[in-house]
């Protein structure tokens, strides 16, 4: 039946697919004539992600052509190729040749070698979106920015939103919007960060590295994600109004002024996400957020522009049962200024000023019969000002990005509990009494410097040696921490259709302000941890074709302590449960292979087949034990069609079950500490994961108005995936018996919606 249910719409799809002129974003045309060594910069007030254009071949003519179209044009200044406004055509000619005209890069450079250009190359480990290609790819509760969820080396069982890559902690991710970076862009934060913060329809794009990413991005050692603000709109709406089964949003953007107009873009969002967290087993739940932003930019020159911004998100989560109680409480406040200045036409330099305010409160309750039960009570504040300044500078086919940044970080941590895990945490030999009174107050100055290069020192071959500087003095026991990180790139153009690339380094993780483990009982912040990484890749792309293939190995040291429960982590009550244990690597290694091929099967149809091979160990104890989420095996396949407004896609996710812990089914009673956790620890599989998601979007123009309605389905065949194995204990002759208790994930969830836009 699922055979069918995935071939029917495949079919349907190829039959009802045309021929037409191939068109793509403007975006993607100019990043593979960079990818084919052309060194291009522009604005992202003149190209942006929405801008479609139609090609037949992918060359510097058909650049000039499609620019035409869009009244700009394109100029060689100093071996780099400039896009600016055309120039319009003088009634009368000149009685002498005018002075040439200096093009003008109108405000922030986007551009894959100068302002973007990564350490590793342009393609290796970096994957890109647009607003346009993220709404078009299924997602659970029509969360768009999901999209990264399905990229080759991501572990998902369809949870969170926040992409756990390479095998790595899901801290291990780096958050950055507009140059500033941001603490916890995802609601439902304190279980599992279900729901992106950040509205997809506000930004203009989304890079994903997933390793070897450049200097300029420090303090997480597996990934990044870079979000872009959207500031100009190619349509003729100014405001959309939606309301859908997760989210209801307003969205008003416009501008001022003639001579230097000033761009500003407003966004309210709130709704209720009760139905995205069926994977917390509660009676009832109300699990409400909000969030918010503002933004404007102006031009204060040719060459300089003025960009402020602010952001507000909430967080209002209560769950509860007849025994057990939990409400999460999160409110963040972003504000920030950022000045750009071009002195010269390929050299141009940002500062960004931003200021954070993070407030978290969480409390737990557990009234079970005596003896197990508790209490917790936990609140945190933390509140951050920031200053960053980056400068890149492009001469010919060489490109040099340097920069700088300092911040100053101040905590507050409240922490009270008493909890008694019961006679499960005695027989696993964990804490069972647990009795907290702790407040600390971590302050002090954070930052770091970067140099990274990008040279031919041959006509096929290119190197990006950088090198990164941080440290941290708020560390509680006092001293300064230091740490210097070396890293290489370099890039081979086998043909003009294939490329080869290599990424070695080391990455840097100190344990930000805010990451103090207080909730299990940590008052001290560990020592940055590092991991050395090698990756090695192919790339090529044909006319309808594309596949590229990763490599990559990475050897953790100095590991921070962590706290994880081993049997089932989506509980209501994680830090009150038994099976929560702390986990001391010596070090950890992960090895993995990444293939991603795409096939343009028509102009209206496209396909993708995604597949990875993992394997993610820590060294706990003297032993190599498999991380939880270690998937050995991962498939990911995806179908897309559009025809006019309407379009349809399909996206299959397969991969071998997460680790789970399974100990002994009978425990002696005179022995009842006699387990040793690491012996067991991830010691079998569960089921394999597998997901069938369906989307579904159409739109009609109206009069002035434009009417969109969507659809998303997850999870459409209700697989019952396993989210962990809980146990209970049974007291028989002569001991204890474990009694398995499997929970499952998410079942089927769909989302409607529909967007007025006028």
């Amino acid at each position: 039946m699922n055979r069918l249910l995935v071939a029917l719409p495949l079919v349907a799809c190829a039959l009802l697919a045309r021929a037409q002129e191939r068109q793509i974003p403007l975006v993607e045309l100019i990043a593979e004539l960079q990818r084919q060594g052309h060194a291009i910069v522009y604005s992202s007030a003149l190209v942006h992600g929405r801008q479609r254009v139609p090609v037949e071949r992918i060359d510097l003519d058909a650049l000039r052509r499609v620019l035409g179209g869009l009244g700009l044009a394109l100029q060689e200044r100093d071996g780099v190729w400039v896009i600016t406004r055309a120039t319009p055509a003088a009634e009368h000619p000149a009685a002498a040749d005018p002075e040439p005209v200096e093009p003008v890069l109108e405000t922030v450079i986007v551009t894959g070698t100068l302002h973007r250009f990564p350490a590793v190359g342009q393609a290796l480990s970096r994957h890109v979106f647009s607003a346009a290609q993220m709404s078009a790819v299924p997602a659970a509760a029509s969360d768009a920015m999901r999209v990264t969820l399905r990229l080759p080396g991501v572990s998902s069982v369809g949870v969170s939103a926040k992409p756990q890559i390479r095998g790595g902690l899901m801290d291990e991710l780096l958050v950055m919007q507009d140059g500033v970076e941001l603490l916890e862009p995802f609601h439902l934060a304190d279980y599992h960060s279900a729901y992106s913060g950040i509205d997809y329809r506000t930004i203009e794009s989304l890079d994903l590295y997933t390793g070897g990413f450049p200097s300029r991005y420090g303090n997480r050692m597996s990934g990044v994600m870079d979000i872009r603000n959207q500031w100009q709109y190619d349509d003729e709406y100014s405001t959309d109004v939606g309301v859908s089964s997760f989210a209801n949003f307003v969205h008003t953007r416009g501008q001022f002024g003639k001579q230097r107009p000033a761009h500003w873009l407003l966004s309210v969002r709130q709704g209720d996400l009760t139905d995205l967290a069926d994977y917390i087993k509660s009676a009832s739940g109300d699990p409400r957020y909000a969030d918010a932003s503002a933004r404007m930019a102006v031009a204060l020159s040719d060459t300089a522009r003025l960009a402020l911004g602010a952001a507000y998100a909430r967080d209002d989560i209560v769950f509860s049962d007849e025994e057990e109680r939990a409400a999460s409480n999160i409110d963040t406040r972003y504000t920030w200024a950022a000045l750009e200045a071009q002195p010269r036409s390929a050299l141009h330099t940002r500062f960004t000023l931003s200021w954070l305010d993070f407030e978290r409160s969480k409390q737990l309750e557990h009234s079970e019969d005596e003896p197990k039960g508790g209490f917790l009570r936990h609140r945190q504040q933390v509140q951050r000002l920031a200053l960053r300044n980056d400068w890149t500078a492009l001469r010919g086919v060489t490109a040099l990005e340097f920069g700088w940044q300092a911040q100053y970080n101040r905590g507050d941590y409240r922490h009270r509990s008493r909890i008694d895990r019961g006679l499960l945490a005695d027989i696993l030999g964990t804490q069972r009494h647990v009795e907290r009174d702790i407040a600390v107050r971590p302050d002090g100055w954070s930052g770091g410097a970067y140099l990274q290069a990008d040279w031919s020192p041959a006509a096929r071959l290119r190197l990006q040696p950088s090198l990164r500087w941080d440290f941290q003095d708020y560390r509680l026991q006092g001293g300064v921490d230091q740490q210097l990180a070396p890293r290489l790139g370099l890039t081979w153009d086998i043909s003009d259709d294939t490329v080869a690339r290599l990424s070695l380094g080391r990455f840097y993780q100190p344990e930000g302000i805010q990451e103090l483990q207080v909730l299990d009982g940590i008052t001290r912040f560990f020592a940055p941890q590092h991991a050395d990484q090698v990756i090695a890749g192919v790339e090529w792309r044909g006319a309808a074709l594309e596949l590229v293939a990763e490599v990559y190995y990475k050897r953790y040291g100095a590991q921070k302590g962590r706290f994880e429960n081993v049997f089932n982590p989506f509980v209501l009550l994680p830090e009150m449960e038994p099976d929560r244990v702390g986990l001391y690597p010596e070090r950890a290694v992960v090895r993995g292979l990444d293939v991603d091929g795409g096939w343009r099967i028509a102009p209206s149809l496209a396909a993708q087949l995604r597949y990875s091979y993992m394997n993610a160990q820590d060294r706990l104890a003297g032993q190599w034990v498999d991380r939880r989420w270690s998937q050995t095996h991962t498939v990911n396949a995806g179908l897309a069609w559009r025809r006019g407004s309407f379009s349809l896609s399909l996206a299959l996710t397969w991969h071998s079950g997460w680790r789970s812990t399974a100990p002994p089914a009978f425990v002696a009673e005179d022995r009842p500490n006699s387990l040793s956790l690491a012996s067991f620890l991830n010691n079998t599989e569960l089921r394999n994961y597998y997901s069938l998601d369906v989307s579904a979007r159409k739109s009609w123009v109206i009069g002035r108005t434009r009417w969109q309605v969507y659809a998303d389905i997850s999870n459409l065949t209700d697989r019952h995936n396993q989210a962990g194995v809980d146990f209970d204990v049974e007291e028989v002759p002569g001991g204890y018996r474990l009694l398995p208790d499997t929970e499952t994930l998410l079942g089927r969830v769909p989302s409607v919606g529909i967007t007025l836009s006028f």
